[in-house]
Order: C-alpha cells, then sequence, then structure tokens
C-alpha cells in the first residue's frame, strides 16, 4: 500500500455514517505524531471465530476510543459506543449514544487493543461537556454527532492520536476498500477485543429497497455491507468507525 495513498474514517451509528475524517498512512519512524498518520500494515487473515472481523492491533487505528458508560455508582463501566479522537481534548462518536445530562457517568479509553486488560498503551479520561448536533433527530438519526469534551487531555504517542477533520474538497474522493473497525460485543473469548471488518459501501438506491432500509436513508447518509454476508458492524462491536480507503 502506498504511503501516500489516503483514508476517510467515517463515524457509523446502527450501520448509517454521520460524519468524515481524513487520514493519510505513513511509516512508524514518523517523529510527530501528526492527525491521521498511521503505520503502514501487514495484512491478517480473517479469524473465523468473530463475526466477518479479525484482530487488530491499535497503533494501526490509534483514534479509535471505547465511549463507556456507568449507570450508577456502584455498577461497572460498560461499553456502549466507539468514537474518534480529534484532538487532545476532543473525541467524536455518536448522539445517540450519549446523554447531554449524564456527562460525569462517562468514561473514555483510548490505546486499549483489548477492554478488559490495562495495556502500557491505554489511557482514560472523564467526560466534561457533551455538544450533540443541533439537529440530531433521535428517531430518523440523522446528524448523528456529538462532541465529547475531555477531562484530562490524552498524551499523543504511537497509539493514542487523533484523525484529521476533512476539508472542502474530501466530498470527491472516490471510496474504495472499506473496513469498520471496534471493540467487539459478542459473548466469547474475544469479547472486548479491538477487531476491524472488510465492507463494501452500497448505493444509496439499493439500500433504500424495501428488503434493506426500505427509504429511510437520506441524501446524508450511507450504507455498508459485505454483500457475501458475514460481517456486521452492530454484531461485531457497537457503533462502529467506517473507514474507506480513497485514491
Amino acid at each position: 500500500m502506498s504511503p501516500s495513498m489516503k483514508i476517510l474514517i467515517f463515524m457509523c451509528a446502527l450501520g448509517w455514517g454521520v460524519i468524515f475524517y481524513f487520514a493519510a498512512i505513513s511509516t512508524p519512524s514518523e517523529e510527530h505524531y501528526l492527525c491521521g498518520h498511521r503505520p503502514e500494515r501487514v495484512v491478517a487473515r480473517r479469524d473465523k471465530r468473530m463475526i466477518g472481523g479479525q484482530k487488530v492491533k491499535v497503533s494501526l487505528w490509534p483514534w479509535q476510543v471505547s465511549v463507556q458508560y456507568q449507570p450508577n455508582s456502584s455498577a461497572p463501566f460498560i461499553q456502549v459506543c466507539g468514537g474518534a479522537i480529534l484532538h487532545r481534548y476532543w473525541i467524536m462518536t455518536a448522539a445517540s449514544c450519549v446523554n447531554e445530562q449524564q456527562q460525569s457517568q462517562f468514561l473514555i479509553r483510548a490505546g486499549s487493543n483489548r477492554l478488559d486488560v490495562n495495556d502500557k498503551s491505554t489511557q482514560q479520561s472523564e467526560v466534561a461537556k457533551i455538544i450533540k448536533h443541533k439537529r440530531f433527530n433521535p428517531v430518523t438519526l440523522r446528524y448523528n454527532i456529538a462532541l465529547l469534551e475531555m477531562t484530562t487531555p490524552f498524551e499523543f504517542n504511537e497509539f493514542v492520536h487523533p484523525i484529521c477533520v476533512p476539508d472542502e474538497n474530501t466530498a470527491d474522493h472516490r471510496y474504495e476498500s472499506c473496513h469498520i473497525t471496534g471493540y467487539n460485543a459478542q459473548p466469547g473469548d474475544d469479547i472486548g477485543v479491538l477487531q476491524e471488518a472488510k465492507v463494501d459501501l452500497m448505493s444509496r438506491s439499493l439500500c433504500n429497497k424495501p428488503e434493506y432500509w426500505n427509504y429511510t436513508v437520506a441524501a446524508d447518509m450511507l450504507c455498508v455491507s459485505e454483500f457475501g454476508g458475514g460481517v456486521d458492524g452492530c454484531e461485531v462491536c457497537v457503533n462502529a468507525l467506517l473507514s474507506a480507503l480513497t485514491l
């Protein structure tokens, strides 16, 4: 894969894209942790024990975070969604995942290969503020975007650093290979393990057919699927990130 290739990262909620980011692939020798840079990768075979996914190291997706929620003070934090790092103090996730009145009950975890182990690379921060898109519709899930401000800034390194916000020309890119990433939500030995799966973009006309989303996908949304079956972002992880390789 050429270092000049670029990646678009999409925040997804229930399989619908809500916003995208811009990234570039770089080599591990990068001295400064610029937004969107990640190391070259070795392609691994699919792990058949997972629902269409394979285990992956967080260094390949260093902007990936786990959004966790604590129902009450005596309960443990549980994974509710994925998110992407934008800045030392800010992450983006789906608005459907969070409640502005409960920011003290959320925790953001970054740099983890699996959620049940505190890796040396793991960083955590509580949430100081939640800002949902003012046009978010919880019924149609349009504008399903939220910004979360951290109480403690992330320290950027090879395991934790941000994705880039796109410029006005991003919409002109042609999408190529796509992947979803997130922490496995299925019971078993691999629950809480970071994984990825390759998917395909679906045309809006196909996605809106009655057997799929039945004309509920708006112009500002997108659909992905593995047409051969076996991959699902809602089964593999909770509200996964979708990345699309572009030329």
